[in-house]
């Protein structure tokens, strides 16, 4: 090949003693990575892309790393290692850092790296243009000798291990080196300090790339509302965008319905050789990555034992891998997996997903714990192709989105089947029914098996693959545990419905079934199918194990905790005696379910009003649970948020406020910021404030307790509803009674449709609405309700109730500012007289005044 052939096209040339050095721009189009290329093969430099955009902080990086300290009497070499995913911008990076420092440097080598073939052809290139006699040594050796500042740019050395790189690195202490790679362990060769992991865009950066790679005329605040939202879609991916920005370029579609194509064709789009993008190699997306993959195949058929086992693990996990979440993939998944089952899974006709257990990646040691050796092998494959990323800590890993959507997209139907059901297997048999894993583990874990089943109804398969009884049964609770109690009732439901037909009525898994399916009821407000429920537990563990076998008290008291729910208190309180005496005789006192009966029975005293007895209780269990299961402890944190609600109710408001604090602290950083208990502790904590007066304190966290359940358990779950009710309680002290007339709207309409007309609640969110009216002066609307909220009171709880008597009181005074004074006169002589004869005269007071008036509708229940 002649010496023209190779530069045709290339301009501003730097020559020196009649012999072509390098070509600082060319217009090349060879594909390195694949073709072989001839002897004397100069790689010439390629020209940057006309739509690079960004990326400056990168770049000063390089200048300042390279060019500070230059006027040292003997110059040292520097180093720097840009590493990261395929597709990244790496390349690009390096190709524009030299276009603008190229009257810095004396010399430009820029050598292929994707194999040591590659590395090889192009220094026999360059050691043929200086003179020499051709081979890749004698050229090192010249480089090496060179005294001028020069730069080698070993691009895409993805493949080569380090010390396989070092080997072709120039001798002598001079010049500069910078390497790109998918793979950090380069570093050794670099340092960490001389390091940079190139990530994704910046957004204003990414929607320019996009505006740009799209050829659009005019860019108006629409469009850029369009690239926003593109470009967010496909994660700032450089490539990603570039090649969507050539697909809107090419007519096919616009910049307004590219997301509705990508959504309905992401594996086409990505994947679609017309528009590669301004990758060097002329790639899409995805060949990026499955590049890496092929590599992976290949070693896994090396003769080498150690290496192709390496490379079979790294397959394997991206098997399962795209079946998780994309983040917080942690080791514990596979540590726990690996264990044996423990003795609470059902042994039956039922199929098991412990039964199906791949355990190539989960080999145990001689002292029966897990061997991670092959799996952590596999690990550092992936990680040495920049496949996944090291997490937040150690032995978490994560994917990059678009990387994790492209090892699905790469199997077929059947392959993503196989996949999904072996993650889901891995996924049910790391989940352990003792309490000895920590609570951190099962957010983690809730993650990853939410998405998995999201996969599988991604395929079609609404059953969630196959019924396996210890899968739906495990997932059933920790969805449940977690706060996902919609979900957990689906997979609860079915648990029943399976084990009633295989197992029959009466088999001890079959109750265990029911009694879960009873308890997720009661957290999603049907407390009457709870009840339903509970009571049949209960008769059939009297009939079958009898009346004080552990399972039967546990029973009475999850029974019991349904009749509070109802408000059945009495009730409540009878069968919570009993159990705290089987409890303390059987279990003894200190036992966990002792003082969890405990906990019960101290919040059915508040409720009945017993608050001296509840804060007796709740200083016991307190006590007990910092002493047995220490101060950050789940339980711990929940008997300390209980007790602050005790000290509430004796309005010890002070001391409820100081536990407050600390309870939504520790849930916050313990439990997590989403968990129920959090949420009920800010909930908690804001009722607090609220009468302390700290009535701004209060409405900023009822938003975000509205907000969050919202979000987590629906807008019509009863929880969600009272964070409602709450908040517009906050917005009247506020004296925002437009929006908490909104607020309480919508209250009274979940609440009739919900719990009927009649229901204590929806009485009451019909008095708060009234008040709320009077507030605001529309005293005909206020005076309708308050008609029909003392009609039902005196119907229901008697005319003598405290609250029938609130509500004549309310009446009153509006009618009073309607100007109705005949029957304001005669409504107040009736309340007089029952308040006298049912509270006593020293209770009385007059309500002479609207502000007296308003004080009385103040204290209607919350």
């Amino acid at each position: 090949m002649s010496g023209a052939s190779l530069l045709a096209g290339a301009h501003h040339f730097v020559a020196r003693d009649n012999t072509f050095i390098e070509a600082k721009t060319v217009n090349i189009h060879n594909n390195y990575g694949n073709t072989t290329t001839s002897d004397g093969v100069i790689c010439l430099m390629p020209n940057p892309s006309t739509r690079f955009t960004g990326r400056t902080e990168v770049i000063a990086k390089l200048k300042r790393h390279f060019f500070t300290n230059t006027n040292d009497a003997v110059p040292k070499r520097k180093f720097f290692l840009l590493y990261g995913m395929g597709g990244i911008g790496k390349t690009q990076i390096c190709l524009k850092f030299v276009e603008e420092m190229s009257d810095s440097f004396s010399q430009v080598y820029w050598v292929d790296a994707s194999s040591s073939g590659t590395i090889i052809q192009a220094l026999k290139g360059i050691g043929q243009s200086c003179g020499l006699n051709g081979s890749p040594e004698s050229a090192l050796l010249w480089i090496g000798s060179l005294k001028e500042n020069y730069i080698m740019v070993f691009d895409n050395a993805d493949i080569l291990s380090p010390a396989t790189l070092e080997v072709y690195l120039p001798p002598g202490m001079r010049g500069n080196i910078l390497i790109t790679s998918r793979n950090s362990a380069m570093m050794t060769l670099t340092s960490p300090e001389s390091s940079l992991e190139v990530t994704e865009m910046e957004e204003w950066d990414a929607m320019g790339l996009l505006l740009k790679a799209s050829c659009l005329n005019s860019v108006t605040s629409d469009v850029q509302i369009q690239a926003s939202k593109i470009v967010k879609e496909l994660f700032y991916f450089p490539l990603a965008i570039d090649q969507a920005g050539a697909y809107i370029a090419s007519g096919a579609t616009t910049i307004g319905d590219y997301l509705g194509k990508y959504s309905e064709h992401q594996k086409t789009l990505l994947s679609h050789s017309e528009f590669t993008g301004a990758s060097k190699y002329n790639r899409t997306v995805y060949e990026t990555w499955e590049l890496s993959y092929r590599e992976i195949q290949q070693r896994a058929k090396s003769d080498e034992s150690h290496k192709a086992n390496a490379a079979n693990s790294a397959m394997l996990l991206l098997e399962l891998f795209p079946f998780f979440h994309h983040e917080g993939i942690t080791e514990e998944i596979f540590s726990h997996a690996a264990l044996p089952e423990d003795d609470k899974t059902p042994m039956s006709n039922l199929p098991l997903a412990s039964s199906l257990l791949d355990r190539r990646l989960l080999p145990l040691c001689q002292t029966g714990t897990w061997d991670n050796f092959i799996f952590r092998e596999g690990i550092r494959v992936l990680l040495s192709f920049s496949l996944i990323r090291r997490g937040p800590s150690d032995n978490m890993y994560a994917m990059h989105p678009l990387v994790h959507t492209w090892g699905r997209d790469r199997l077929t139907l059947n392959e993503r089947e196989k996949c999904c059901l072996r993650a889901y297997v891995t996924l049910s048999c790391s989940l352990k029914w003792d309490a000895g894993q920590p609570y951190g583990f099962w957010r983690t874990l809730v993650t990853h098996v939410r998405e998995n089943m999201k996969y599988f109804k991604s395929e079609g398969n609404q059953h969630i693959a196959t019924y396996l009884d210890d899968a739906y049964a495990k997932f059933g609770w920790l969805m449940r545990e977690q706060g996902y109690s919609k979900e957990a009732q689906i997979l609860q439901i079915k648990v029943l419905d399976e084990r009633n037909k295989v197992l029959g009525v009466e088999h001890p898994d079959t109750i265990n079934a029911m009694a879960s399916l009873a308890s997720t009821n009661g957290d999603l407000g049907k407390y009457m199918e709870a009840e339903m429920l509970k009571i049949q537990v209960l008769e059939a563990r009297k009939r079958i194990l009898g009346v004080e076998h552990p399972d039967t008290i546990l029973a009475m008291g999850n029974l019991a905790t349904t009749y509070h729910s109802l408000r059945k208190y009495t009730e409540a309180e009878k069968l919570e005696v009993q159990v705290l005496d089987a409890s303390n005789r059987i279990f003894g006192v200190e036992h966990p379910a002792t003082i969890f009966v405990m906990g019960n029975l101290a919040m059915t005293y508040r409720s009945l009003g017993k608050y001296t007895e509840s804060e007796k209780l709740g200083i016991q269990i307190m006590d007990s649970r910092n002493r047995i299961l220490g101060v950050e402890h789940p339980d711990t944190i929940r008997a300390m948020a209980n007790l602050a609600v005790t000290y509430g109710s004796l309005e010890k408001y002070k001391e409820a406020e100081k536990l407050e604090i600390q309870v939504l602290d520790a849930s916050n950083r313990i439990l997590g910021v989403e968990h129920p208990d959090t949420i009920f502790s800010m909930a908690n904590l804001a009722s607090t404030y609220r009468y302390l007066r700290k009535y701004t304190k209060a409405e900023k966290l009822e938003i975000q307790v509205l907000d969050a359940r919202n979000r987590i358990i629906g807008v019509e779950h009863p929880e969600t509803i009272r964070a409602m009710a709450n908040l517009a309680a906050t917005y009247k002290k506020l004296g925002k009674f437009k929006e908490a007339e909104k607020m309480e709207i919508q209250v009274l309409d979940a609440r009739h449709r919900i719990l009927g007309v009649e229901h204590p609640e929806t009485i009451n969110a019909m008095g708060k609405l009234a008040t709320t009216y009077y507030s605001l002066g529309k005293y005909t609307e206020a005076e309708k309700l308050e008609i029909q909220v003392l009609d039902v009171r005196k119907r229901v709880l008697g005319v003598q109730h405290p609250h029938t008597i609130l509500a004549m009181e309310n009446l009153v005074a509006t009618l009073r500012s309607l100007q109705k004074y005949k029957e304001a006169e005669k409504l107040f002589i009736e309340a007089q007289e029952v308040r006298n004869r049912v509270l006593g005269a020293e209770s009385h007071y007059t309500i002479a005044t609207v502000a007296n008036v308003q004080g009385a509708q103040e204290t209607e229940l919350q």
